[in-house]
């Protein structure tokens, strides 16, 4: 499954009678004298009722058309869910579907309104329809065949983008590289910092964190932007993502994309043939380009009845027929790693961990099994509630 969800959940299927018994932790503004400035909601931190770990959700309110005298009453959920961890306690290893983690982001907030007491018959209402998302981060897992093969390509990796200006920084307490664009981030670590964990006591640590050593973890953090721009914001968009090959597509989208792989830029310098297909002028741009001298000062641009079109039409051949892209300094595109990493960085399906794994995480295999004690945990929650009542 996802990595992290940013889901908004509309409450207003529920009576507004029933949403005022839902906590939302509503702030006052006032001056010295009492005065009342504005209202705030604070964001709360519930601990998740699978594993324990800490979710982020924020209750915002609304005034209510069909009861205006109620004044504000909450209106929505926005969460931020890490749902690796709050199901299974870690995220050592789990699959892709995000539909499926928009479904325990709204299994685990049914659990949490039932446990403050809303009845069955409201809380049935809220679907997967009611669900959209603000923010989505997808993890895709690169099995490599050892510790030292998955530190060997995120230093790939970190050389790349270095060498194409879209590196944002390498460090944090996992090894990370962040890749940035306009509406998404990529990045690429190995899991080793395991604070977040809550692991069951059963749990074969030792052999989940042994193999996370072996995993490169590709996260694809996509902004509300990004997701608007593909009609991505209805979780029920996401139902048949498999099928239709959206992983795949947002996978070249993004990693591909933003390393330049499908580009075959090369490392080296051009072989003989490759000038061969060269026109005098553009093989000369390129010789004197490897020698350092700056492409757009060649008399070839400059006395041209347009530079700019100039060079641009003999940068778009040169790359064509040399896999040289000249925008880029020659010192830094033999830093390039793009003909390693094209073998290395294609789409994987989604991650399924082994047999010993699969009852740990939060993957396909284990999926159904998760959804059954959800669902046990959601009737268990309302019965506790109900005797509390009675009492």
């Amino acid at each position: 499954m996802t990595d992290s969800i940013k889901t908004t959940l509309c409450l207003r299927k529920l009576s507004p009678r029933v949403r005022m018994d839902i906590d939302a932790r509503l702030c006052n503004v006032v001056t010295p004298w009492g005065e009342l400035l504005e209202r705030y909601t604070k964001p709360s931190h519930q601990r998740s009722a699978m594993s324990g770990t800490k979710t982020k959700w924020v209750v915002r309110c609304a005034a209510d058309i069909n009861e205006p005298d109620l004044g504000q009453v909450p209106d929505c959920i926005e969460s931020l869910l890490h749902l690796p961890n709050a199901l299974t306690g870690h995220n050592l290893e789990h699959g892709t579907s995000v539909f499926a983690a928009g479904v325990a982001a709204l299994e685990l907030q049914r659990i949490w309104m039932a446990g403050l007491g809303l009845p069955r018959e409201e809380l049935d209402l809220l679907t997967p329809d009611d669900i959209t998302l603000r923010g989505v981060t997808i993890t895709f897992h690169h099995l490599m065949a050892d510790h030292e093969a998955a530190m060997a390509l995120v230093e790939a990796i970190f050389a790349t983008g270095k060498a194409l200006g879209i590196c944002e920084f390498q460090g944090s307490s996992n090894l990370t590289v962040y890749l940035k664009s306009g509406t998404f981030t990529v990045k690429f670590y190995i899991k080793t910092d395991l604070s977040h964990c809550i692991f069951p006591s059963n749990a074969p640590v030792e052999s989940l964190i042994h193999r996370a050593g072996t995993i490169v973890r590709v996260e694809v953090m996509l902004g509300e932007r990004f997701l608007k721009k593909y009609h991505l914001t209805a979780l029920r968009s996401w139902k048949t993502a498999y099928e239709k090959g959206l992983y795949e597509r947002i996978y070249n989208l993004t990693v591909r994309k933003l390393l330049r792989l499908d580009d075959g830029l090369r490392h080296k310098e051009p072989r003989a043939e490759v000038y061969d297909r060269l026109t005098p002028t553009e093989a000369d741009l390129l010789n004197g380009y490897i020698a350092g001298r700056d492409p757009r000062k060649f008399k070839s641009v400059v006395e041209s009845s347009s530079p700019g079109n100039r060079i641009y039409e003999l940068r778009k051949a040169i790359l064509a027929k040399a896999n040289t892209d000249i925008d880029i300094p020659w010192d830094k595109h033999v830093q390039l790693r793009c003909f390693e990493l094209d073998d290395l960085l294609r789409y994987p399906p989604d991650h399924n961990p082994d047999a010993e794994h699969a009852p740990w995480c939060f993957c396909k295999d284990n999926w159904p099994e998760l959804r059954q004690k959800l669902r046990d945990k959601y009737e268990e929650t309302l019965t506790q509630a109900a005797l509390r009542k009675a009492a």
